[in-house]
């Protein structure tokens, strides 16, 4: 089988797993050229709206956010970006897929889009990226929301990411990459794959199917700073803070929520039931259900 097979629209999949929303809304693609790397993002309209950024994780894309942008497009000016390497975005001519790269690409691309009272929501490394960001500059971000990550990790990322590293590099066919996908995370339907996968592999001039991210990801370094620069930075906060996790992760210990809190005045800390690392999709209805509660308390 040498083609995609259609699986879930995006509305018939939050639709099933419970996902909110109130139009069948479409973003735009958009691109711009920061740090001399063409971006590109999805801009899910209602710009006078407060700014929603949603930033991915390590392998993931802007599309990784469909259902939350879809539930909070109404609300929000959503904008999801792919970083540098990923999805539709131009890839890292050195390989720096580092914070040294990131932080100066999300801060160039805010000022480009001239975007305030940014709610920032980031998951993993783009979760990592986010705190940096806030930390740098407060000016910009009026709440913050980490999902499934912190300064540090109870495990290396390696351990904790052997799921994705465990996917083949290329396949013959889109339909293996679905089956392999699933083995390693059943909580989602081989339907529901299958539509958000035909967001994440192209089919090369070669035949073959593989990944929308730069293969150097796979052993680059995404921080590159130690945990207690990032730990100063979490000292640096001081806008509303979330931290999400997965119940069923274990990548962030209790003892550095705990931390955090102490730390950022009135930190909010939730833990979603059944969900992976991978929280946003994995239960994104209870996902969507907390930041509706914490972004509704906020001035």
């Amino acid at each position: 089988m040498s083609t995609a097979q259609r699986g879930l629209s995006l509305y018939d999949a939050a639709r099933a797993m419970g996902v909110i929303f109130t139009s069948e809304a479409k973003p735009t693609d958009r691109y711009v050229t920061v740090n001399r790397l063409k971006l590109h993002y999805l801009d899910w309209g209602n710009d006078g709206k407060l700014p929603m950024l949603l930033l991915h994780g390590r392998t993931n894309s802007a599309h990784t956010w469909d259902f939350t942008a879809l539930a909070f497009h109404d609300s929000f000016h959503v904008i999801a970006l792919d970083q540098r390497g990923h999805g539709e975005s131009d890839w890292s001519p050195n390989g720096d897929y580092s914070l040294n790269a990131h932080v100066p690409d999300i801060h160039a691309f805010v000022q480009a889009l001239g975007l305030r009272s940014i709610h920032l929501v980031g998951h993993s490394m783009g979760g990592r990226n986010s705190l940096v960001y806030a930390s740098q500059h407060p000016e910009r971000v009026k709440a913050l929301v980490l999902v499934d990550v912190g300064p540090q990790t109870e495990r290396s990322e390696a351990g904790n990411f052997r799921g994705w590293r465990h996917l083949p590099e290329e396949t013959e066919s889109f339909e293996e990459f679905v089956r392999t996908a699933h083995e390693l995370n059943p909580r989602r339907t081989l339907e529901q794959l299958r539509g958000s996968l035909a967001h994440q592999l192209r089919r090369f001039p070669n035949g073959k199917w593989s990944w929308k991210w730069d293969p150097a990801l796979r052993e680059a370094d995404t921080s590159g700073w130690s945990n207690e620069r990032l730990w100063e930075c979490v000292s640096r906060l001081r806008c509303p803070t979330m931290m999400v996790r997965g119940g069923e992760s274990g990548l962030i210990s209790d003892a550095t929520v705990q931390r955090m809190t102490q730390m950022i005045p009135g930190m909010k800390a939730v833990v979603v039931p059944g969900a992976g690392h991978q929280v946003a999709g994995d239960r994104p209805a209870l996902f969507h259900q907390s930041l509706r509660e914490f972004f509704s308390a906020i001035p």
